[in-house]
């Protein structure tokens, strides 16, 4: 949600935000909001796919500080969507809008898009944290209000529906949230984090101590996410204001409003002149809806931090769930689509950095989607005990798939389709209890893989990105470049080998050149046919993950941020054009070496001679190598020289 213009006109009253030294609390935290903010202020890559691995470190950090000053966090995610629908058009524009700025990002301008692993890694980041967190099965705007409400804890947010719900522990602004700034008490040395602090109370007080519930009735009248309302009929609020300006507006509502003792009596001072009629009531009606979303009750979500169950008794279409799924969904461990899948039969497609003169990069992995929309949709037992039937015939499942045709978004109802060899197999409702292999047989058919073989010695960390690798080159279109593959290989290398501690010394001169790439990249204009190829591997990539989530993980779960980093991709596929090969850059580092190898044995074996041939074979004509990184490679061996001659003395 969000109450528009009122974050700009809070912050042009320095009554209402005051100073706090926020320490030794509870902290309940807009999950969404967080990493939105952590990804953009840290000017993290946007265009080339992801920093994922950088994006972990801010992260941590994050949360280290918190624990620095004593402050216990709380995270509360967003699940599916709200399934009441009143938020629908909203949706769809915001996710024009998010078309549009990474459109303007592929042409070299600026935008914010958020790379579409974030939230997954997110997660996992937690999890490895030990945060408390949950993800709920709709927005998670008034859980986090009600539970700091209940708590009587601040929220920690950027939403603007917070100056509004009016929780006992008031409201701290994200922006104003000087996490980096950690700092001392003089008087008893303890930690704290400078912030800005808001209660409902400095609002209602700047005007004749208003009626708590004529806040609600503001943010209605003057426009949220969830009420369209056709303000034509209401008075121009501004003239009530002595304030310049756009602020005008919502000085005025305030005025006017802070002269009635209640909401029912302003709402009726706001239709009168409307008389009663059909229009003065449906009006009315949108009113009282409107302010509902703002109305606090006990939080359904505290218990899940106290006992780690989660909510069972669930309202309307989300009763479509099954049982077994409520708690891996509470603790973030299955895709929020599983929710929008059973409840509406739609989802939105995530929107990425890439060439728009081409088909979306999602229209690669449907297939795998399909089979998840199998999974949830065909798999279930219907009251005369058959799976997906209707009068004993087959009935065909569709999900509404939100995504872009050039710089448009559009609609397309794709089929759920479910695997031929494991249909007999499956049932939603006890699918964690299906044996491993089958589940496993359901990865491998919607990936077209066989497992990979122990013989490659491939890392269980790196086993779902050589299945997706495999379907990444059979499915994309256009077809991926020779490069492009072993640029994706060449960085799983270096990722995986970063993490193993035990090998950095062994690997420092593969590190070193590598951190010089990703350094150089950032400062290149974006190559769209790389750019275009790699979002269809994460696409695959995501899809395939949450599959594999939605199975059990008959797959291991790799660490995302790990198995990814634009800006390294697109570097290395760079210097492979210039003709160099792989196993000159991971020169020096012979588990490296051996570790490419294995990638690409495994990868070569799911394909037939001729996709095989392809790519062993180089597209691009190789050029001379810049002096710049003929400079890099030389500087590399002078320092291992360097290092040679230091362990001799």
């Amino acid at each position: 949600m969000g109450v528009r213009g009122l974050h700009g006109y809070i912050e042009s009253n320095s009554d209402f935000l005051k100073t706090s030294f926020f320490r030794e609390s509870k902290l309940v935290i807009d999950g969404c909001n967080l990493y939105y903010l952590l990804y953009f202020k840290s000017h993290l890559d946007q265009a080339h796919g992801g920093a994922y691995e950088d994006f972990e470190k801010i992260v941590t950090l994050f949360f280290k500080n918190l624990r620095l000053c004593d402050i216990e966090p709380y995270v509360v995610l967003d699940g599916g969507t709200d399934v009441s629908d009143k938020k629908f058009d909203t949706l769809k524009k915001n996710r024009q809008d998010k078309i549009t700025k990474a459109d303007a990002l592929s042409r070299g301008h600026s935008g914010d898009v958020l790379p579409i692993l974030t939230k997954n890694v997110f997660k996992q980041i937690l999890q490895k944290l030990e945060i408390p967190f949950i993800q709920c099965l709709a927005e998670a705007d008034w859980e986090a209000a009600a539970l700091a409400n209940e708590w009587a804890c601040p929220v920690l947010s950027n939403d603007s529906d917070f100056y509004i719900f009016g929780n006992r522990g008031g409201f701290l602004p994200l922006n104003h949230f000087q996490w980096t700034e950690v700092s001392l008490m003089r008087k008893d040395e303890k930690k704290f984090i400078p912030a800005k602090s808001y209660h409902v109370q400095n609002l209602r007080t700047a005007f004749n101590s208003m009626n708590k519930y004529n806040l609600h009735l503001f943010a209605t009248i003057l426009g949220n996410d969830y009420t369209k309302l056709d303000r034509r009929a209401f008075p121009n609020f501004s003239r009530f204001s002595t304030r310049p300006g756009r602020i005008a507006q919502i000085d005025g509502l305030l005025v006017w409003l802070s002269r009635f003792p209640n909401p029912e009596q302003a709402i009726a001072g706001l239709l009168s002149p409307l008389g009663k009629n059909m229009k003065s009531a449906s009006i009315g009606n949108t009113i009282h809806q409107g302010m509902a979303e703002y109305r606090l009750n006990p939080s359904s979500i505290a218990q899940f931090f106290i006992s780690g169950e989660p909510q069972i008794k669930l309202p309307g279409p989300l009763q479509n769930l099954p049982d077994w799924s409520l708690k891996p969904l509470a603790e973030g461990k299955l895709a929020f689509s599983v929710i929008d899948v059973l409840t509406l039969q739609r989802l939105m497609m995530n929107i990425q950095v890439e060439d728009f003169g081409l088909s979306s990069s999602s229209e690669t992995s449907r297939p795998i989607r399909q089979v998840m929309y199998g999974v949830l949709l065909c798999t279930r037992k219907k009251k005369d005990g058959k799976r997906g039937t209707s009068s004993g015939e087959n009935q065909q499942y569709y999900v509404e798939e939100y995504d872009r045709q050039e710089i448009t978004l559009s609609s397309t109802m794709v089929p759920a389709v479910l695997p031929t060899r494991v249909v007999t197999h499956l049932h939603l409702d006890s699918l964690w209890e299906v044996p491993q292999h089958w589940r496993l047989q359901v990865v491998l058919e919607a990936l077209g893989v066989s497992p990979v073989a122990d013989s490659f010695h491939v890392p269980e960390g790196l086993q779902l990105a050589v299945y997706v690798t495999c379907f990444w080159l059979k499915h994309a279109k256009p077809e991926p470049r020779a490069e492009m593959l072993w640029a994706l290989l060449t960085g799983l290398v270096y990722t995986h080998l970063c993490r193993e501690e035990q090998t950095e010394e062994e690997i420092a001169p593969v590190i070193s050149r590598f951190k010089k790439l990703q350094e150089r990249t950032g400062q290149k204009f974006l190559d769209l046919e790389q750019a275009h190829a790699y979002c269809q591997w994460q696409s695959c990539l995501n899809d395939s993950f949450n599959l594999n989530q939605l199975l059990n993980h008959p797959v291991p779960e790799p660490e995302l941020a790990w198995l990814y980093c634009g800006s390294l991709v697109h570097g290395v596929t760079h210097e492979l054009k210039r003709g160099l090969t792989p196993e000159s850059l991971l020169a020096g580092a012979p588990v490296a070496i051996r570790l490419y190898q294995n990638l690409q044995a495994a990868v070569e074996r799911e394909l037939d001679d001729e996709s095989v041939t392809t790519i062993r074979t180089r597209t691009w004509p190789g050029e001379e190598l810049s002096e710049e990184f003929k400079h890099l490679m030389d500087k590399d061996k002078d320092e291992d020289q360097c290092m040679v001659r230091k362990e001799k003395k």
